[in-house]
C-alpha cells in the first residue's frame, strides 16, 4: 500500500496520461522504499519540467536559496531545494534512481551541510538499491571521492541503524574523532567547495 505524504505533484510541462501515470507510480514507489527503511516521509512539493530549458528556469529562479559553492547543471536529472522545500526532476532524463536520490533528501536533517546531505544521500540510494543495480542512477566518478567513500567509511564506524539516525538528525557525532576526508564533510558549505576548488 502506497503511503501518501502532505506534498504536492505540479507538472510544468504536458504530458500524457500514460506518462503523468508513470511519473506518479516512480514516485509512490520510491516513497515506499524510503519510509520503510526511514520511516520517515518528505512533505517536500515535487515539480516535474522537461527539458534543458525548463530546469535552467528552476534553478536560476532559485540560485539564492543555494549556497555560493554549490553547483548545478542542467543536465541534472533533479535538485533539492531545501528553503523552498521542493524538489524539482527533469522529466526526460529522471529515471528511478534519480527520483529515489532527491526524495531521500527530503527526509534528511537540514542541519547538515550540502554536501553531508549529498553524501548521505548517495550511500542511502546506493545502499537501497544494492540488490537491483540496474535501478541505480548513473553519477560522475568525481562524486566517490568527494561524498560516496567518506560517507562509506562513517557507515562502518558508526554502523548503519546509527548513521540512519544521524543523517535524520536524531543523533549527533563528535566530528574531530574521524579521519580528514569525513571531517571535511562537516565544513561550512563555502569553505568546503573552495578547499575542493583550489586543492584540484
Amino acid at each position: 500500500m502506497s503511503i501518501r505524504p502532505s506534498s504536492e505533484i505540479l507538472f510544468l510541462c504536458e504530458l500524457s496520461k500514460c506518462d503523468i501515470q508513470k511519473v506518479c507510480t516512480l514516485i509512490d514507489a520510491a516513497r515506499d522504499i524510503i519510509y520503510e527503511y526511514f520511516e520517515a516521509r518528505t512533505t517536500f512539493d515535487i515539480i516535474i519540467c522537461c527539458g534543458p530549458w525548463d530546469m535552467e528556469v528552476q534553478i536560476v529562479s532559485r540560485i539564492h536559496n543555494f549556497s555560493s559553492g554549490q553547483f548545478y547543471n542542467v543536465k541534472s536529472p533533479g535538485i533539492t531545494d531545501y528553503h523552498l522545500k521542493e524538489i524539482v526532476f527533469r522529466y526526460d532524463i529522471a529515471r528511478f534512481g534519480h527520483y529515489l536520490h532527491e526524495l531521500i533528501h527530503g527526509v534528511l536533517s537540514s542541519r547538515h551541510p550540502h554536501q553531508m546531505r549529498e553524501g548521505l544521500a548517495w550511500y542511502f540510494t546506493l545502499l537501497l538499491t544494492e540488490t537491483k543495480r540496474y535501478l541505480q542512477p548513473h553519477y560522475p566518478s568525481i562524486l566517490d571521492n568527494l561524498y560516496i567513500f567518506p560517507v562509506r567509511k562513517m557507515a562502518r564506524i558508526m554502523g548503519s541503524e546509527f548513521l540512519k539516525d544521524f543523517a535524520l538528525g536524531r543523533a549527533t557525532v563528535f566530528e574531530d574523532s574521524f579521519s580528514k576526508d569525513i571531517k571535511e564533510l562537516f565544513l561550512p558549505e563555502e569553505v568546503f567547495y573552495a578547499k575542493k576548488r583550489y586543492s584540484k
